[in-house]
């Protein structure tokens, strides 16, 4: 972040990576963007990594438009999710029987902003009744929404791993009840929201001395940085689950 006065300068950022970290991939860049090495945008996850992978200096000089922009986005592979995870779902009669377990990668910093699971029933009318333990945090209730929120906080326990299990039963349903065309059946999801930060997953970083401001005087540049989950889901392991693939071309 960096406030300026006047017209809008010429700015030259660049993305720093750990030593031995993956390249950055499928890059997408503003169209404030003046220039960019043209092989840096053709570096794209469906090929696999080999030597001549373009892996930097991920530079980009452009010109910011008044309001709030994304500068760029990118892919990176990563070993390991930060929190695994398994999720269970059974039908038992007129009851569902659940199982979730999380875990937390040892070398993800353990100091989240927020971090919650939740788990919505579809097609299936409001929760009439529920037993459930958890072995950490708190379950919270929305009966009329068919959804349970599981809040773990702002830590995992020092074992990094956390439990719920819960029987669950169900009212009619009505229109006002969520429906799903995809999570029929036992296909269910457990769906991850956390914040974590001072931290990313990749060790990517704009480092705030590299920052490049053509204006006169010296203006006070601030970096940060975060990981927020986005479409973070655990699909239920005992009933078929959603797949996305590329179809060969002939």
């Amino acid at each position: 972040q960096c406030d300026i006065e006047g017209s809008a300068p010429n700015v030259t950022l660049s993305l720093t990576l750990p030593t031995n970290a993956p390249p950055l991939q499928d890059i997408v860049v503003h169209h404030c963007v003046t220039s960019v090495d043209p092989a840096m945008l053709l570096s794209t996850s469906a090929e696999p990594l080999h030597d001549s992978v373009y892996n930097g200096p991920y530079k980009f000089p452009f010109i910011p438009p008044s309001d709030s922009f994304d500068l760029c986005y990118y892919t990176s592979q990563v070993p390991v999710p930060p929190i695994l995870g398994c999720y269970q779902l059974v039908e038992e009669g007129s009851q569902i029987k659940i199982t979730v377990n999380l875990k937390l990668h040892e070398s993800i910093k353990n100091s989240f902003e927020y971090c919650e699971a939740r788990i919505p029933f579809f097609n299936r009318g409001p929760i009439a009744q529920l037993e459930h333990k958890v072995s950490y945090g708190q379950l919270d209730l929305f009966r009329e929404k068919s959804l349970l929120v599981w809040v773990i906080g702002q830590k995992f326990p020092k074992s990094l791993e956390v439990s719920l299990t819960g029987t669950v039963s169900f009212g009619t349903a009505g229109k006002e009840h969520p429906t799903d065309y995809v999570c029929t059946g036992n296909t269910a999801y457990v769906k991850l929201y956390f914040r974590i930060p001072d931290f990313t997953l990749t060790g990517c970083y704009v480092d705030q001395h590299s920052v490049q401001i053509f204006v006169p005087g010296k203006p006070k540049i601030t970096a940060s940085r975060e990981l927020i989950s986005s479409d973070y889901y655990i699909w239920n392991s005992k009933a078929p689950a959603p797949m996305v693939f590329k179809p060969l071309l002939d």
